[in-house]
């Protein structure tokens, strides 16, 4: 039998869809809710999985080959920034963003779950490619992200603190209220609960010595940081413009 392998190549009708850069990939757990339970994790945040998923993140910026310029990880998501078409990996194909991504974070954040809960349970991650056109919009998205950080942040603690009948329908500023007559003042909170965490290439000075010259010399060298900040606000919004500018 003779196989007409351009003709199903043709089937593939979606392999050949790209994107241009700047744009960014989220990918979320899937059942996570689930997962955390089983793993009989700490409510109602988790500080060691939170870690996991930064440390994931940071591997994917590090050691697959992926030119991120930075990731933004809260709950059981992140979020990954490609800045310019050079930095895409396949060409912008995006099938292959979609899978190659999510898939590193599944082995990743498969093996800790073994080694930190014993979890023996298969886990996954999906992705999702969104289409940003400037800066004022990568700006935008982050913040959008960190607003939803610390929506899950004041449900998540008044489930807690105030009671899941009690708090049902209260909008935020109600929420930190009644956690203030609770005693519970949210400014003493973690930072990384309140507004996840970004993960980023910086650059440091370093002592060198040059063996041409035999002198000392001051080097900028590239290091993943680990910051949690409000996104949100100016100051927010302004440092993340400026880790965007200073990637290169």
């Amino acid at each position: 039998m003779r196989i007409d392998e351009s003709k199903l190549r043709r089937w593939e009708v979606y392999s050949e869809e790209t994107t241009r850069a700047p744009v960014i990939v989220r990918i979320d757990g899937k059942n996570f809710h689930r997962v955390t339970r089983e793993c009989g994790m700490k409510r109602p945040f988790d500080e060691r999985f939170h870690r996991g998923m930064v440390k994931a993140s940071e591997k994917i910026m590090t050691e697959t080959g992926l030119n991120i310029s930075l990731a933004y990880a809260m709950s059981d998501e992140t979020s990954f920034l490609f800045l310019k078409d050079e930095h895409l990996p396949f060409r912008g194909r995006i099938e292959k963003i979609i899978s190659i991504i999510p898939s590193y974070a599944s082995a990743y954040i498969q093996n800790f779950l073994r080694r930190n809960f014993s979890y023996k349970r298969l886990v996954s991650f999906d992705a999702r490619i969104v289409k940003v056109q400037s800066l004022l919009e990568i700006v935008e998205y982050f913040s959008w992200r960190c607003s939803e950080a610390f929506r899950n942040f004041l449900n998540s603690y008044a489930q807690r603190i105030i009671g899941s009948k009690e708090a049902y329908g209260l909008k935020g500023r109600e929420i930190i209220e009644k956690f203030s007559l609770k005693g519970f003042d949210i400014r003493k909170a973690e930072e990384w609960q309140k507004y996840g965490t970004v993960i980023y290439w910086g650059k440091i000075k370093k002592d060198g010595f040059n063996p041409i010259t035999s002198e000392k010399v001051t080097v900028r060298r590239r290091r993943i940081h680990i910051a949690s900040f409000d996104i949100t606000s100016v100051h927010g919004r302004e440092k993340i413009k400026e880790i965007i500018s200073n990637y290169n």
